[in-house]
């Protein structure tokens, strides 16, 4: 069902609740005889939220009323010419003033006059902060017995203070109501839906790309072929063959760059080591940059025996305190030094897999700690100008010669990988630390960011410091502005540059090149015929000219999308005669079940299909004879494979992120991290793609053939950066003296030995600025005849060493909340399918394969997800419960008594599939967690205990002026809301300290006891005490409260932060569960309000008295309840609540640096300062009617936020499993939904509606229930918004800082705002409205403002979103 047809069912849903309700409820009331005769009585009731609207408590029907005085001279006193009427008067100001026709204030000492001022004075509206009760804004009031005509929709009475007497007449248009109604019912779907349909229509399309890349040249482009031009080819250094190798450094002063990969090339010497861009840059800077002087660090891998080289003197590194040889060879190639290391950890990587599997563990850890310790040595030693760091892989290098500080330039070839390891706890700091041998100081400096010690966030650091944040750059043109986007690690940085990569084959000059000659058409087909019948021969494929060949070539990994391809492969093979090629290595589970599909595929469809999930070094003619490249990435910093295609005449079909979308061909944009999504959008790519004619595909072929990456350019491009990245450090090191530069570094501290770590508590602290590597002289040897016996028994003894500290905390990864905030569908990295049982279901269903299930049931992520919930379901039992024994299916147990199971033996693939998983384990839980923490763990439905706890807070926190209305006292006025929004401030600050100085299971637990003490108080002030006494009680009580619901953000962003990849739809879940619930809650609350309130002799609100005894009975076993959860939740919090907060260096300025925050602060403030004081009102509208009976407007209100929020949800979440992008497009599509709201409430409009009859006050509220319920939708997608924008510490600050902005706004626009005292003419009273007043009622500007500023904070936070989405590439 498309979303024209759902938009048009949910609005045919609304319309018949709407009506449907309405009309059975108005069916219910008694017809009121209407007396036709006029009457004045003086009646102490409620009065109306202005002094425009006047209800009759007798007569039982809602009426709009203006009180106007003819402006004469006032000779008497008004109450001696009217002694039975009390009114509001008003004429011309809407807060109520009585103002005369110059704009002052009259003379008049009647009591309706002094009331109307004196309840205004005394009456303040609400916020964020605090919401007051339902009746404010009291007095006496005129009564009328007699409906206005059902063409006007009220009376106004004239008074003559001379000829003392009145006149009535009609007032007010019903076409205006019933305009004003339709509008806001529908208005806000309309915007919705068009919004959602705009955005879609731009930003998910298919871009056809038909010239390849854009001919607009940028200024940064000429101006690198300007200097292109100007380079002098003098400073080229080539040297022949014969000649002798050149000493770095000595034969002239030339620019010296070092740089460090593992994967590389030494072409006299045969050897080449590559997997992906980084190789193929890395052997490009080798070969293109021959004005430099190049140092190029390598490790010497165990599969290969290198020839003998040029000794040098080892090194000597430090792991766990431990000292460890690296041994070092030199190599010379033209104007390139090679350094080899070689060592025992180096060696046990191979040329097919030079990088470490894991990023999480302890030998991991030990191989980037050698490799970055060895690289900062050789640094040391070579003493070059500048170093290039590629990725994390050598991003910690320059921090261990510190204070020596080297200008360093990053490029970022793949920044999802960024090196991290859990930092935890201070056993975890303390085990990292000394593994990479660094200093707490350091690491809380550089290296540190949140709970993770992360490699390329010390890169980031070291160049923000040290290089004013100048010198990251991405791949391509998108790249580096993306990663910037999506990795919080970069956000302390202004921006991301660009350093293009080129295509290695394109060496011809770019500037004024030689217009290249165009194929024969003929020929050119010719051509390509043969090549692709060798690369169908090659493949094992059925020699046909008329089927189109396909090819995917790179990683098989969800990154590539290789899971998307194997999904949509048997609809291509049905429907289209086609040929399909794939090959590369297995990186990933992803990849890994691709592979097993596949394998079925090339079974069902022998000679169209080969897959071959291995690195293979494809021939010419596959890239030549390929008539399409697939590339469905969903994240790709270059996209290399794509240029390799394209520039041999192959079309790309892929998707338009990173640096593809640049060669002709049919692109899809990933506005969506959905599969599903995925899969359609690629469909429809290829659809297109493969009905083109032969006549386009020719001119999209030369069109391919002529595209131009030059290296050149790049050259020109690298220069640049390179100078700048030198000039920007000189000009940092020139801004710090030496003294201020030293002056923040700890004293030195001596080394402690690895004994006095085990013994001591404090974490493992070398020196801070310590040079710990050494540099030893060491006696020639041959490379490949080296002892490494010795070092690999030292490297094995630490890995012992720190295993016996503490095992589970590096060897198992564990989760950091701060890595990666995609909300997208994605696959928890911990689940590895280590018994295989997974695949072997998954090769079990296969047989049942069909195009259809292809992309549904059997879809790669569809299963892996689904498997992946049992997995965390038997894990969650195992780790956290385990009450009771259980079968784990998935779950890989290691039992002592047998051994494990290896899914690949013969013998285990002949039993059934639940053979080997027969045995009850007995759960780990007790030994890891207390009791508490595994109550705390159960779970109701899918929620454990804790996260309904924590709801449960975030539920409390809602509002703070419950209190008084349980004590039975409150009189509302200025002081106490200024005193209630100083305490809530304060305490908004007390709680955002703990939350960032302690662990969280402190600032989530405490305000249940404070909340407690709070309804204890209330209690205790509904005893018979006296007056006074119970009066400061029931304000200590508020208090109090106050200061447990300032900690309310905090519930909000770290509920459910120990779950691991829930997804957006468990978000969408919980938002639309927990609003729902809020909404209940604060509607009753207005309702106890309503039913509880009256009025004294001053018009001041005050309670009723409640039994002391009911109230006791009600609030203290609340107490004791909330008490109870306070303890529960203090010592069976998860562990991950009791991790103390990480450091996040430069944390303010990268809050700063993302628009989405200033947008949602800016939001915040618009919203306080126009619409804070008038929430009252609006509520007092919807309960406060005599026109309805009251149990009709509970069912009204539970149908609306029970029956129609359940169809909303079911909605919402199911459009959000295609489009991540739904509901927060969708909420910001609504407008100024929260304008409308509040209007409707309190501008007066819906008191009367004549043109609905009986009818039109429940249809009134009903369509002010609908709003409030988008309005929610709303504020659910804006909290989708900055979880889909910002990591939940940077949510966490967000909501702390809003709301200290909110409530310091809210004081404000009480002395300020337009709206201080009432609506006043920004929401205007259109009741009065007659065509003689043209656009009067509207024609002014804080009416415009408001409006304006609401729509425009919409598109503007809508921008926002789009641009600092990290869950899309």
């Amino acid at each position: 069902m498309n979303i024209k047809k759902k938009s048009f069912l949910f609005q045919f849903l609304f319309g018949w609740i709407v009506l449907s309700s309405a009309q059975w409820l108005s069916v219910l009331d008694e017809a009121e005889n209407l007396n036709s005769s006029f009457s004045l009585e003086s009646v102490d009731s409620f009065a109306p939220v202005r002094p425009r609207f006047i209800i009759d408590e007798d007569f039982a029907e809602d009426y709009n009323l203006t009180v106007d005085i003819l402006h004469r001279p006032l000779q008497e006193n008004f109450d001696s010419f009217f002694p039975n009427v009390e009114a509001y008067v008003e004429s011309g100001n809407s807060n109520g003033d009585l103002m005369s026709d110059n704009g002052k204030l009259d003379d008049l000492n009647s009591r309706a006059a002094y009331s109307a001022l004196k309840a205004l004075q005394n009456s303040y509206g609400s916020s964020h902060l605090y919401r007051f009760t339902p009746y404010e804004l009291f007095g006496q009031s005129i009564w009328i017995e007699e409906a206005p005509e059902v063409n006007h929709v009220g009376w106004s009475i004239m008074f003559d203070n001379l000829g003392r007497y009145f006149l009535l007449e009609l007032r007010g248009l019903r076409e205006v109501t019933f305009a004003l109604f339709i509008t806001f019912s529908i208005v806000p779907i309309i915007t919705g839906i068009l919004t959602v349909y705009i955005y879609k229509k731009k930003y998910c399309v298919i871009k056809f790309n038909k010239s390849g890349r854009s001919k607009k040249k940028d200024s940064w482009l000429k101006r690198s072929k300007d200097e292109l031009l100007r380079t002098d080819s003098a400073n080229l250094l080539t040297l022949n063959d014969n000649d002798e190798p050149v000493m770095i450094r000595h034969s002239c002063k030339r620019t010296c760059i070092l740089f460090a990969t593992l994967e590389y090339n030494i072409p006299e010497w045969n050897i080449k080591i590559k997997i992906g861009g980084l190789g193929v840059m890395a052997e490009l800077m080798s070969k293109t940059l021959k004005q430099y002087d190049l140092v190029w660090v390598v490790p010497c891998v165990g599969d290969i025996t290198y020839p003998v080289a040029e000794t040098a003197p080892s090194l000597v590194v430090k792991v766990v305190n431990q000292d460890y040889e690296v041994k070092v060879f030199y190599h010379y190639k033209d104007n390139i030094k090679y350094v080899l290391l070689d060592s025992p950890i180096f060696r046990k990587r191979t040329s097919h897999d030079p990088y470490p599997p894991r990023m999480d563990d302890i030998s991991s850890a030990i191989f980037y700690s050698v490799w970055n310790q060895s690289i900062a040595a050789i640094i040391r030693r070579e003493k070059v100008d500048i170093y290039h760091i590629n990725d994390y892989h050598g991003a910690l290098a320059p921090i261990y010669n510190l204070p020596e500080v080297i200008p360093c330039a990053i490029s970022l070839h793949n920044a999802e990988f960024q090196g991290l390891w859990p930092l935890q706890s201070s056993i975890d700091e303390r085990e990292v630390c000394g593994l990479f041998n660094v200093s707490k100081t350091i690491c809380r400096e550089y290296i540190q960011f949140g709970n993770a010690f992360n490699l390329m966030h010390c890169g980031v650091s070291y160049v923000r410091r040290h290089q004013s944040g100048y010198g990251v750059v991405g791949v391509s043109n998108k790249y580096g502005q993306r990663s910037w986007v999506r990795y919080p690690v970069f956000w302390s940085l202004k921006k991301i540059g660009q350093l293009p990569n080129p295509d290695p084959t394109d060496i011809g000059l770019s500037v004024n090149p030689v217009n290249q000659q165009l194929p024969d058409f003929a020929e050119y087909a010719s051509v390509r015929k043969e090549n692709k019948r060798k690369a169908q021969e090659w493949a094992g494929l059925t020699i046909d000219d008329e089927a189109d060949l396909l090819v995917f070539v790179g990683r098989w990994s969800v990154q590539k999308g290789i899971d998307i391809l194997a999904d949509l492969a048997p609809t291509l093979l049905e429907k289209f005669n086609i040929q399909l090629i794939v090959v590369g290595p297995l990186i990933d589970l992803y990849g890994k079940f691709a592979a097993e599909k596949f394998m079925y595929i090339m079974e069902r469809y022998p000679g169209r299909v080969f897959s071959k999930p291995e690195f293979v070094h494809l021939p010419p003619f596959i890239f030549e004879g390929a008539d399409f490249a697939l590339i469905p990435s969903r994240d790709e910093p270059f996209g290399l494979v794509a240029v390799e295609f394209g520039r041999r005449g192959a079309i790309c079909i892929g998707s338009r992120v990173g640096g593809l979308g640049e060669m002709p061909g049919w692109w899809y944009s990933v506005e969506s991290s959905s599969t599903a999504y995925l899969l359609k959008q690629l469909e429809k790519s290829c659809t297109l793609a493969l009905k083109s004619t032969p006549e386009m595909r020719h001119k999209l072929r030369i069109a391919a053939l002529q595209q131009r990456f030059p290296v050149d350019e790049w050259v020109a491009l690298y220069d640049r950066l390179i100078r700048n990245c030198i000039k920007a450090h000189n000009k940092q090191q020139q801004r710090r003296s030496i003294k201020s530069f030293f002056s923040c570094i700890t004293p030195n501290k001596p080394t402690k030995d690895v004994n006095d770590i085990l013994s001591e508590k404090s974490a493992f602290s070398p020196a801070d600025y310590e040079h710990s590597i050494d540099i030893r002289e060491h006696t020639s040897y041959d490379a490949n005849s080296m002892d490494n016996d010795s070092d690999e028994d030292n490297y094995e003894q630490a890995e012992s060493i720190i295993s016996s500290l503490s095992s589970s905390a590096l060897s198992e990864l564990s989760y950091i909340s701060e890595s990666s905030m995609n909300i997208g569908s994605r696959l928890d990295e911990r689940f590895i399918d280590a018994n295989g049982v997974a695949i072997r279901d998954f090769s079990a269903e296969l047989t049942y394969l069909t195009p259809e299930n292809s992309k549904g049931k059997l879809s790669i992520d569809h299963f892996l997800n689904k498997v992946q919930s049992r997995w965390h379901d038997e894990e969650h039992h195992y780790y956290k419960t385990g009450f009771r024994k259980r079968v784990y299916k998935y779950l890989k147990i290691k039992d002592k008594k047998s051994k494990d199971v290896d899914p690949d033996d013969d013998l285990v693939n002949q039993l059934p599939l639940n053979a080997y998983t027969k045995p009850r384990y007995k759960s780990a839980a007790s030994t890891r967690l207390n009791i508490y923490q595994r109550i705390l763990y159960l779970k109701v439905f899918t929620w454990p205990l804790y996260t309904i706890f924590l709801s449960l807070g975030q539920i409390l926190s809602i509002s703070s002026f419950q209190l008084s209305l349980l004590s039975g006292f409150e009189d509302n006025n200025q002081i106490s809301l200024y005193v209630i929004t100083g305490v809530f401030i304060l305490s908004t600050i007390v709680w955002w300290g703990l939350y960032r100085n302690l662990p969280s299971v402190h600032s989530l637990s405490l305000p249940f006891a404070v909340y407690a003490l709070a309804f204890l108080f209330t209690g205790i002030s509904s005893m018979s005490l006296p007056y006074h006494i119970r009066g400061w009680l029931s304000y200590a009580a508020t208090w109090v409260y106050a200061i447990a619901a300032a900690s309310g953000p905090l519930y909000f962003t770290l509920n459910f932060e120990d779950e691991h990849c829930s997804g957006l739809g468990s978000s969408i879940t919980r938002a639309c569960v927990l609003q729902g619930v809020q909404q209940l809650w604060l509607s009753f609350l207005w309702l106890w309000g309503t039913l509880s309130s009256r009025l004294d002799y001053n018009y001041k609100v005050l309670l009723q008295p409640i039994n002391s005894v009911y109230v006791v009975a009600g609030v203290w076993p609340v107490s004791f309840v909330l008490l109870s959860v306070c303890i529960l939740l203090y010592k069976g919090l998860p562990p991950f609540y009791r991790q103390k907060p990480g450091s996040i260096p430069a944390f303010s300025k990268s809050l700063l640096h993302r628009k989405v925050v200033i947008c949602f602060l800016i939001s915040v403030i618009n919203q306080n300062f126009w619409m804070s004081t008038l929430i009252s009102q609006a509520w007092r509208f919807f309960w406060g009617s005599k026109l309805t009976k009251l149990w009709k407007i509970v069912v009204m209100t539970v149908s609306f936020l029970v029956g129609a929020w359940l169809i909303i949800f079911y909605v919402l979440r199911k459009l959000s499993n295609k489009h991540t992008w739904m509901v927060p497009v969708l909420g910001l599509g609504f407008g100024a939904i929260k304008w409308m709201h509040v209007f409707w409430g309190t501008s007066n409009v819906g008191i009367f509606l004549p043109w609905a009859g009986i009818a039109g006050p429940y249809l009134s509220r009903a369509l002010w229930l609908w709003l409030g319920i988008l309005d929610s939708i709303q504020g659910i997608g804006n909290g989708l918004i900055l979880l889909q924008t910002l990591s939940r510490r940077h949510v966490t600050n967000t909501l702390m800082i809003s709301q200290l902005a909110g409530s310091a706004t809210s004081i404000l626009a009480r002395f300020v705002s337009p709206t201080k005292t009432g609506p006043a003419n920004v929401f205007p009273d259109l009741t009065g409205y007659t065509p003689v007043d043209r656009a009067k009622p509207v024609a002014n500007a804080p009416f415009w403002i408001c409006l304006i500023l609401n729509v425009a904070l919409c598109i503007m936070y809508l921008r926002c979103y789009h641009r600092e989405n990290i869950s899309r590439p």
